[in-house]
């Protein structure tokens, strides 16, 4: 039997943000189990937590249904949170600083407590890799199906950035188009870029519904459907590392608001730091809120 929770992230309210599930202790499964789990949940993403032996870090291990994840923002901030609600940190003066880790990499956590709210942030050390060949503008219109007006020239360009994953990042000008862009396979698969092995395209725009939200993002590619807006945490260290080469920032602290899909379905807002050193990796810091919103056990293993 495995004990589960249920919580929305980077959001205050329930039935809102990405819904993200966590096993607080999932020692006794193996890879194969959880992948199943992950199936049959059929959440965004399923967080297994390893608990550490003799003081060492505790593990993450991360499945969509489709398969193993990379560490987004919003599958850790989910297991921090309940990691903290349950106890297993320790604050002093409503604050902990802790490490958990994934696949042999640290992801160094940073909790407050503010009343009864949990405030979670995740920052992680960066050497993204860019790369300015990208579709030109007509192959970009077909690839995304939208006209000429729609993708932003002058005041951004698009370009490849990878972190832990590749991702092809195109400025469009409106939310509108932002929505009415669809992923079309065949387009990608006669471009100029066919051969580079990007499996997510990152669209963003200027435009926002929450007052206090700087960019608007959402995800297309071939594995998602054209109905779901999935999460964006594990491309928000992409985007940081694309708004620094194109905005040209200067060294020191950079903050701003990004919200993932529409109020009226489960919009997610995510506050993003970086700081940036020429002579240091990037570090990008990505925190938000976190909701429990259920709990059950899981029994047929």
């Amino acid at each position: 039997m495995q004990h589960y929770k249920i919580v929305d992230v980077f959001t205050q309210q329930a039935f809102s943000g990405a819904q993200i599930t966590v096993f607080p202790d999932a020692s006794a499964l193996n890879d194969e189990q959880m992948q199943h789990i992950a199936q049959e949940i059929n959440h965004a993403e399923s967080v297994f937590v390893m608990p550490a032996d003799g003081g060492g870090d505790t593990e993450l291990k991360i499945f969509s249904p489709r398969g193993p994840r990379p560490p987004g923002s919003h599958s850790c901030v989910a297991a921090a949170y309940v990691l903290a609600e349950s106890g297993h940190f320790q604050f002093a003066d409503d604050r902990c600083d802790t490490r958990l880790r994934h696949a042999g990499q640290a992801l160094n956590i940073s909790l407050r407590r503010e009343g009864d709210k949990v405030h979670t942030q995740l920052s992680r050390q960066l050497q993204p890799e860019i790369d300015r060949y990208v579709p030109d503008h007509r192959e970009l219109q077909q690839i995304l199906g939208l006209g000429e007006h729609d993708i932003e020239q002058i005041k951004a360009r698009s370009l490849f950035v990878s972190c832990d994953i590749p991702y092809l990042i195109v400025p469009l000008r409106s939310m509108e188009a932002v929505y009415r862009a669809k992923y079309h396979a065949e387009a990608w698969a006669q471009s100029s870029a066919s051969s580079i092995p990007v499996s997510e395209i990152l669209l963003y725009c200027r435009e926002s519904e929450h007052p206090s939200v700087d960019f608007h993002l959402r995800l297309l590619g071939p594995q998602i459907s054209t109905q779901d807006d999935p999460p964006v945490g594990a491309a928000v260290p992409a985007f940081a590392a694309y708004l620094r080469e194109i905005q040209q920032l200067g060294e020191g602290t950079h903050s701003f608001w990004v919200e993932r899909g529409l109020q009226s379905a489960r919009q997610s807002l995510l506050k993003v730091e970086l700081l940036y050193k020429a002579s240091a990796p990037l570090t990008v810091m990505v925190g938000g809120d976190a909701v429990l919103v259920g709990e059950g056990r899981l029994f047929a293993l």
